[in-house]
């Protein structure tokens, strides 16, 4: 047996046994996948049936970190192990290269024995790489998934105690009307965000701390920064007769300036509404309790 032949056996035997830690890497690499899915699908449904209005106690989040590095870590594992499974086999064929240049028949037995191992082991290469790609692919995806997800169920979660978040909404607006002092310069319609701008008359149902009735809606803010903002300008340029109530199927706050029992009244007020800029985008919207 020559020494090409030897080393070819060698180099072989490596190529079998890196091909087991590859097979393993990815194995493991598409339970993490699974695994990631599944949590994945599980906040959705969650999501799903809270905005169902089919409220249960949230599953805990998970703490990612130390899970996030392990699949990096994996990640980075099984990219080793392609790399050097491929450096192997180029190593074959160059020895089988090399061989030919001595022993020049394609029938040679032993030619023929490396030559159909190389095409194989090129196209499990290219099976795993495949796989690879796909799995990484699909991890990413996941990923960006479960961003949205995670951040849809923190905007849609609900207050332990509905009353903490009503009194610290009250103690925020009694402290803009407090110390917001009115402005010396006259504000325009362009100093204001009405946030979410409503159109035709809107229902919405279930409100704590709200009566049922009809609201002349100013404004319409999913963030409290924003909300407050509105409210702070809204005192400045002389309203203070505002107000706003909490819809949490929507996880947005209305803000408002009056409210009435019934629709013609509500209907005159919205119709005589005066030109103050804060006033430009008034709507009605109906509480249903």
């Amino acid at each position: 047996m020559d020494v090409a032949t030897q080393s070819m056996i060698d180099l072989t035997k490596l190529t079998d046994e890196s091909k087991i830690i590859q097979e393993d890497l990815l194995s493991r690499l598409n339970e993490k996948m699974a695994s990631k899915q599944k949590d994945l699908d599980e906040l959705k449904q969650e999501n799903d049936l809270r905005d169902q209005g089919i409220v249960s106690a949230p599953k805990p989040f998970k703490s990612v970190t130390a899970e996030n590095a392990a699949l990096e870590a994996l990640k980075a594992d099984v990219e080793n192990v392609i790399t050097n499974r491929d450096e192997k086999i180029k190593e074959i064929e160059k020895l089988y290269n090399e061989r030919r240049k001595k022993v020049k028949s394609k029938q040679d037995p032993v030619n023929v024995i490396y030559l159909d191992a190389i095409e194989l082991l090129y196209k499990e290469q290219q099976e795993a790489k495949r796989a690879q790609e796909r799995l990484v692919s699909t991890l990413e995806d996941i990923k960006i998934a479960t961003d949205i997800e995670r951040k849809r169920r923190i905007k849609k979660a609900n207050y332990d105690n509905e009353d903490d978040r009503y009194n610290k909404d009250r103690a925020a607006l009694n402290y803009i009307k407090e110390s917001t002092a009115v402005s010396a310069e006259p504000l325009t319609e362009s100093d204001f965000d009405f946030g979410d701008v409503q159109s035709n008359i809107q229902i919405v149902k279930n409100v704590a701390k709200a009566e049922s009735g009809y609201y002349m809606v100013i404004a319409v803010h999913a963030d409290e920064a924003q909300r407050d903002a509105f409210l702070t300008k809204a005192v400045a340029a002389g309203q203070s007769n505002i107000d706003f109530f909490y819809d949490v199927t929507s996880s947005k706050y209305f803000i408002y300036s009056q409210k009435f029992d019934y629709i013609e009244t509500a209907s005159r007020a919205l119709k005589n509404k005066n030109n103050a800029p804060y006033n430009s985008k008034m709507s009605m919207v109906r509480i249903e309790n």
